[in-house]
């Protein structure tokens, strides 16, 4: 009688079991899944942190900004787009070019008068992907509100700051791919360049000091600075001082000089180990412990020193003979 009653008990313990089992695996299921998409969200936000080059403040950023007013004349000239065909004057082709002159503005404004209100935002050492798509929608506002203003004055087309934010919303994904392919670009070739300098670095074989006892001495009038052309590290410069990283018995030593750029470069123009990479800098190729390429170009490592020196865009092709 017993086991007779115990029957049903076990198969609704079965059931449950079953069911139990079922949820489990779904609640499981669930549960990976949205794990998945947490891992897939934190990986595309640390992707927008990767390092990136910009063309702010450079000449690159005007040419770009030439380039950039060119093709929107040919598009508006050639194209005629948001109703620009429907427009009728004796001298629209020079009307429709104006659309570009105001996009090479925009770009200027952009690129050289924002970064001077928004230094820390600017900052060429901390650029990434997640900037340079902020920069990319601040660039479309800008000259899609000049558009705006140019096409109304002189009743070329009736645009609104909603056309603006429907070309926004149109060029901003691709103009966020582009930027990413870029980026992985820009990686790989300054990367696999770091990795060449690298491997001729301690087998640089530089020239001679064209000085029979050379003694370097920086200053003019007041406190001067005497050292042996091993002895400097490197030397960054502002306006009218100059701070001299420089190697004695007991390691490194910080002094600050009052001369200028040209000052340094002409006292240490006799000794080609010296190489300027930077506007601010001035650094002895023998102090270099490793050249780190990433997006945003070169940096170098100084041997005992945790401060990074940064390489300009236009010295590349200079450190990049290193390698060859």
């Amino acid at each position: 009688m017993k086991t007779i009653l115990n029957l049903p008990m076990n198969i609704l313990r079965s059931i449950f079991s079953v069911i139990s089992q079922f949820f489990s695996n779904i609640f499981g299921a669930i549960s990976q899944f949205f794990a998945f998409i947490r891992k897939q969200i934190v990986a595309l936000i640390n992707s927008f942190k990767r390092p990136m080059a910009t063309s702010i403040n450079s000449m690159r950023g005007f040419v770009i900004s030439l380039l950039a007013g060119l093709f929107v004349a040919i598009i508006a000239v050639g194209v005629q787009p948001f109703g620009l065909s429907n427009f009728s004057h004796e001298s629209k082709t020079l009307y429709l070019v104006g659309f570009g002159l105001v996009a090479f503005i925009g770009m200027l404004i952009a690129k050289f008068v924002l970064p001077q209100f928004l230094k820390g935002f600017y900052d060429n050492q901390d650029w990434t992907i997640a900037r340079q798509v902020i920069h990319l929608s601040v660039v479309m506002c800008i000259i899609g509100s000049l558009f705006i203003a140019y096409s109304n004055y002189f009743s070329i087309s009736n645009f609104t700051f909603i056309d603006v934010l429907k070309v926004l919303v149109i060029c901003i994904i691709p103009a966020v791919v582009v930027t990413f392919i870029q980026q992985n670009l820009f990686h790989t070739q300054f990367s696999t360049a770091a990795d060449k300098i690298n491997s001729h670095l301690n087998s640089l074989n530089l020239p001679a000091s064209k000085q029979i006892l050379p003694v370097l001495v920086f200053g003019e009038n007041g406190q001067k600075l005497s050292l042996l052309p091993n002895q400097l590290i490197y030397a960054e410069t502002s306006k009218n001082s100059t701070d001299f990283y420089w190697q004695n018995l007991m390691g490194f030593e910080k002094t600050t000089v009052q001369t200028s750029l040209a000052n340094v470069e002409k006292e240490l123009s006799a000794h080609p180990q010296f190489v300027r990479l930077h506007q601010n800098f001035v650094v002895n190729m023998r102090g270099i412990q490793e050249v780190e390429g990433n997006a945003r170009g070169y940096r170098l490592r100084i041997a005992r020193k945790n401060q990074a020196i940064p390489v300009s865009w236009k010295f590349h092709k200079k450190l990049e003979k290193i390698g060859k």
